[in-house]
Parts: structure tokens; sequence; C-alpha cells
């Protein structure tokens, strides 16, 4: 999308102190948009350069109406949600809280106040077809979200709003991320500084997920913003599946220091993002592809850039 298409609109971002949050307000900002940067941290919203902060909770539906009332969005980047499967089977009501709950105030607040807004809803690879039943849910992360996105579907086909759907495969690069890459950077940057830490355990050196750069993640919510079709899915990955123990070796590669790692079970596993539609890389890359989008940040890019954030976060003397 050209710079100059952003000027004079005012984008509203869900979850902007978040990983991607902060990835998408630095660009957005860069295009020229008046960025809106809604979260709960009130001290983090305010430390986002160049952005409005809106501290507010998805969960109180006067919050969330006030919000929209207020700054009335040209555009909305939802984002915004709880994300851990492991935490949701401690936590399924919260989960359901946060995403579900979450999504149908923003969504109507939307309704009420600027119905011609643009948004994009940001879901998972982990939902799944709500007509293949409960039976394949694998846990109450991805019940929330699949619940979520199958709302905002509805909000669309009822109401005539415009809400496309986006689905990211595994989001990297640098900056505050608990996924796999960071956290290993940040161990190995550990052990280049000397510090003493737990024995980092790798679950399957075999077990392969398709990996995006955030960075590429954020330009391509941009083109679905601008020209996304209204009710549409789309996919949004690499194509590629690389497994975990390559990727470890990746980063392996970039230091001199004596890394241990706990390796799990040798025996092959299937790949996360199969588990329920497959990686969906080509056909998000080829729909992605006639909107204008190409990927700009290649594997290496990516985990030479986490590196340097680690070593920079970790121990700043090595970066």
């Amino acid at each position: 999308m050209a710079a100059e298409s952003w000027i004079n609109k005012k984008l509203l971002i869900t979850g902007a102190s978040g990983f991607t949050g902060l990835h998408a307000c630095a660009y957005f900002v860069r295009q020229g948009c008046t960025v809106v940067a809604a979260g709960r941290d009130k001290a983090k919203l305010a430390s986002i350069q160049g952005v409005n902060p809106a501290e507010c909770h998805l969960e109180d539906r006067e919050q969330v109406n006030e919000m929209i009332k207020g700054h009335l969005p040209d555009y909305i980047l939802h984002l915004a949600g709880k994300n851990s499967a492991s935490e949701s089977w401690k936590h399924p009501a919260s989960y359901m809280e946060s995403n579900v709950m979450g999504t149908i105030y923003l969504l109507e607040a939307v309704r009420q106040h600027c119905p011609d807004s643009r948004m994009v809803m940001v879901g998972s690879r982990l939902s799944v077809d709500p007509a293949k039943g409960t039976a394949a849910v694998p846990h109450p992360y991805s019940l929330s979200k699949t619940f979520a996105s199958w709302t905002a579907a509805a909000w669309h086909n009822m109401y005539n709003q415009h809400i496309v759907l986006a689905e990211p495969s595994n989001l990297i690069g640098p900056g505050e991320s608990a996924g796999f890459c960071t956290l290993l950077a940040r161990y190995i940057a550990g052990c280049e500084a000397g510090l003493e830490l737990p024995l980092f355990r790798i679950s399957s050196r075999f077990e392969s997920r398709d990996f995006l750069d955030v960075r590429d993640a954020v330009a391509a919510y941009g083109l679905l913003l601008s020209r996304g079709t209204s009710g549409m899915t789309y996919p949004i990955g690499s194509g590629e599946q690389h497994t975990l123990g390559e990727l470890a070796k990746r980063l392996l590669q970039e230091t001199q220091a004596a890394v241990p790692i706990d390796w799990g079970p040798e025996s092959a596993s299937l790949s996360l993002d199969s588990l329920n539609k497959g990686t969906g890389g080509d056909q998000g890359a080829g729909l992605l592809k006639a909107l204008g989008w190409n990927r700009l940040y290649t594997l290496e890019r990516s985990l030479a850039d986490i590196m340097v954030d680690a070593r920079t976060k970790v121990h700043p003397s090595l970066s």
C-alpha cells in the first residue's frame, strides 16, 4: 500500500504493546497514519513513539464502547487476546472472556459508532472448522480463537461490516516474543554472558512449523486493511516448513559459546501447522501476492536480527 494512502487516516491497533503490536505501531506510524495504540498497560503504551495511547480492557464493554466512540477509527487491526495454549488449560474461562467476549464488544462498538470502518481480525492457525465439531479442538486456546473468528465472520454476514480474517503462521523477529526462536536466542546470549541458566529443552528436533517474520506479517495486515476482500480468510505464511532442530542449529552456529541443549524425543512428530488446516502458505502467498505482498525478510535475516536483539537485551556489551 502506498504510504500516501494512509495520510489523514486513523488506525486503531488492539494489543498494541504486544510483540506484533509494537511492530505494527512502528510500521503504520512510518506510513503516515494516525495510530491509536490500545492495550492494558498504560506505561507500555506511553512508551510507544508516535502513537495516541488508549488504555482499555477489551473485557470491559463500557471501556471498549467509549474508546471506539471517542476515536472513530477508519481502520482497526485487532491483535489483542490471550495466546498461550498451555496456560489456557488452567484458565479456560479467562481465554473465552478475553478472546471471544473482547472481540464481540469490539465488533458491537464498531457497528454502533463507525460501521464503515475496515477491520482485520488476526486469528490463529490453531483454530478449527466448527463443522468438525468439538472433538477436533486441541485445547481451550484453540476453542476461544475458533469462536472469535466465527463471531467476526458472522458479524460480517449479519451486519455487513467490513471484516477480513487473517491467520498468520508462527511469527518470529526481534522484540519481546515468547516464541521458540527468541527464547533460544536469549538462552544463547545468556550462555555467552556466562549466566547460570537452567538447561534449555527442545521438545523434538523433528517438530516442524512455518515461520514468518513479524515485519512481513504486519505489511500483509496493511494490505488486508486496505485491499482485502471482506469476509475472506487469508492464511499468512512463508509456505516453507522448518524443523525446530534446523532452527536451533542455525542459531547455535552464530555463537562460539558452549550452549547445552536438552533434546526431546528423537522420534519424528507432526507439523503443528498440519494438525488442523495445513500450512496454508502457498494459498495465502498467492492471495496476498495478488494484493501486492512480497516477503522482504528471509529466515536467515530474521534469525540474525533475533540474535542481535537478544544480545542487546541480555548483555549489551556482547551485541
